[in-house]
């Protein structure tokens, strides 16, 4: 379409609909040569209907269709976007919202498909499929608990029990970590669609969770079998092998002679790691990286959460903090668990957890997000300046009612004993500043591992990371070293309860570290026989990766050393950054 007549046209001008109906033979024309796969055809007569009416309904949804299928992206959106706006009845609404909305969570884009599925369901409240979309771009947001209300509601509005729907709310309670609750669900929901693949391994998920590894493994065997082409069942076995420490398995299950995509092979990466070999390890791991990279454009994007960091810095100072009203003693105390990402923060919340006086929070209902509560409760004023209005009359009440809105959605772990819940969300080391005026006296308990250690270990990971630091060792390196800078301005700025604690030692004697860290926190240091087995009973819900508990081993300390030594120049292009906070941190500094 000309730009006059797409992106540039004026709807003001667009024509009645007396005038599209004029039009409606030749879109519909355009429909059966599409139906027909005479696409140049269809394309050129979609085209001029829409030059002369840019809002007729049918074209354009058959130029969305020839769009989606060129794939032309950001042709599609337009054209999708534009669909999905219109004005229309409750039917049309739907419709166009639901397919657009539809077309984004097949691309994985679920927050860009929430106004889109939230337009169908207020067109049709009582239909049970607008519920369910309702429900998976809720659930792949993260927001659970809404997730799940509209599973429900799917639920009770279908005319009879829709196993696709119970199989995924059974996946929204695994996230969740309600695992009984959700294998039963699993059974009810594969009772009526034996077909659904997902939910096949969805239920060995949640099998291998709750420690009957064997029956997880048996039904990914029996799903492979039935499906031998599907790479996400290829990979959850996969999986499967790398966390009981089968590397050789992983690397006869993954042919390098087949087509392979990138979680597949980083899953190759670590199974050589575990085997000890560095240099195939690293040439998996780049090979992977370099799909990424050139086929989905991954790069490290930075720049938005430095301006959040300069912000940040200049607003959240001792004096600035100081004056402002705090939240009193809340329901609970949480103790946040710092860490960069592999360092050893989900060990120690799973040791901690097997105490009757934790519960694990994991990154339940993260502090960060608050921010948007605290604009509305403030003047709708821009975060984190909104905060200075708390000096003003009635909002010095606002600090409690933000802690009181982060621990509504905890209220569930806070059963009979517990004194203490954990909190690892990985952006709490950018919300210090805030968590200071909820809980002022809160722990903060920072676990540190070698730097290099922590490029490597993510490196392999199939994780997405913040500003897309998994790109590659330099953007994991710059990654770490914001973190770094962001939390010395805390802790030079705000006195915080702050204790450091080194995955070396927490793997090397478990029990002295925990002893220490209760000692820091102010709770009771007796612990079970066996504490570093890490077998401990403990109370659903548990967070995902409590699946992957087992005994405390060192053997992950030190990797980069043999590495170092097999490559010599394989840190060369983070050094010039991480030596720095080697150094910092009380680190022997890497042998050049």
């Amino acid at each position: 379409m000309r730009a006059l007549r797409c992106c540039q046209s004026d709807s003001a001008e667009w024509p009645g609909e007396a005038a599209l109906a004029l039009l409606t033979p030749k879109a519909e024309e355009a429909t059966k040569l599409f139906n027909e796969k005479k696409y140049e055809e269809a394309e050129a007569l979609a085209l001029a209907v829409l030059d002369a009416a840019p809002n007729q309904r049918i074209a354009l949804r058959v130029l969305f269709e020839i769009r989606n299928a060129q794939k032309r992206g950001k042709a599609a959106d337009a054209l999708g976007a534009r669909l999905a706006g219109l004005p229309g009845n409750a039917g049309q609404r739907a419709q166009a919202n639901g397919h657009y909305a539809q077309y984004l969570i097949g691309q994985a884009r679920y927050e860009a498909a929430i106004p889109f599925a939230a337009e169908v369901l207020k067109a049709t409240p009582r239909a049970a499929q607008a519920h369910h979309v309702m429900g998976v771009v809720f659930t792949e947001t993260g927001a659970l608990e809404a997730g799940e209300r509209h599973y429900r509601k799917a639920a009770a509005l279908s005319p009879v029990e829709d196993g696709m729907v119970l199989g995924n709310l059974a996946w929204n309670l695994k996230q969740q970590g309600r695992l009984t609750e959700s294998l039963a669900l699993y059974e009810q929901a594969l009772a009526l669609r034996p077909d659904n693949m997902r939910g096949t391994g969805g239920k060995a998920q949640v099998l291998f969770a709750l420690g009957a590894r064997g029956e997880a493994e048996a039904v990914l065997d029996g799903a492979l079998a039935r499906w031998p082409e599907d790479k996400m069942l290829r990979l959850l076995r996969v999986m499967a092998d790398l966390a009981q420490d089968r590397p050789q398995a992983v690397l006869d299950r993954l042919n390098p002679a087949e087509p392979m995509v990138p979680p597949e092979i980083l899953a190759r990466g670590r199974a050589y790691m575990q085997l000890g070999q560095p240099q195939e390890a690293i040439n998996a791991i780049a090979a992977a990286r370099n799909i990424q990279r050139e086929r989905g454009g991954l790069s490290f994007q930075p720049e938005a959460l430095q301006a959040q960091i300069a912000r940040d810095k200049a607003y959240f100072t001792g004096d600035r903090l100081r004056p402002l009203p705090k939240a009193g003693p809340g329901a609970f105390m949480p103790v946040f668990l710092l860490g960069f990402p592999r360092a050893g923060s989900s060990l120690l919340e799973q040791l901690l957890a097997q105490l009757p006086q934790f519960a694990a929070g994991d990154e339940l209902a993260p502090i960060s997000r608050l921010i948007d509560a605290i604009s509305g409760m403030l003047g709708n004023q821009p975060y984190p300046e909104a905060l200075d209005n708390m000096l003003v009359g009635d909002a010095a009440q606002v600090p409690d009612r933000l802690r009181a809105l982060y621990e509504a959605p905890r209220s569930a772990l806070a059963r009979p004993g517990v004194r203490f819940i954990t909190d690892r969300a990985p952006g709490n080391v950018w919300h210090l500043g805030l968590i200071k005026l909820l809980y002022p006296e809160a722990p903060i308990i920072h676990v540190l591992r070698h730097p290099y250690d922590l490029v490597l270990a993510n490196a392999a990971q199939d994780r997405r990371l913040e500003t897309n630091a998994h790109a590659g060792l330099p953007a994991l390196a710059r990654y770490f070293d914001m973190q770094a800078q962001m939390l010395k301005h805390y802790r030079g700025e705000l006195t915080l309860r702050y204790l450091p604690v080194r995955y070396e030692e927490l793997v090397r004697d478990p029990d002295g570290e925990v002893r220490k860290i209760l000692d820091f926190i102010g709770a009771e240091s007796d612990l079970p026989g066996g504490f570093g087995l890490n077998n401990g009973a403990v109370p659903e819900p548990w967070p995902a990766h409590f699946a992957l508990r087992r005994p405390v081993h060192p053997n992950a300390a030190g990797r980069y050393q043999a590495y170092q030594q097999a490559l010599p120049k394989l840190f060369s292009e983070v050094a010039a950054i991480l030596d720095l906070w080697v150094r910092e941190l009380g680190y022997e500094e890497p042998t050049p």
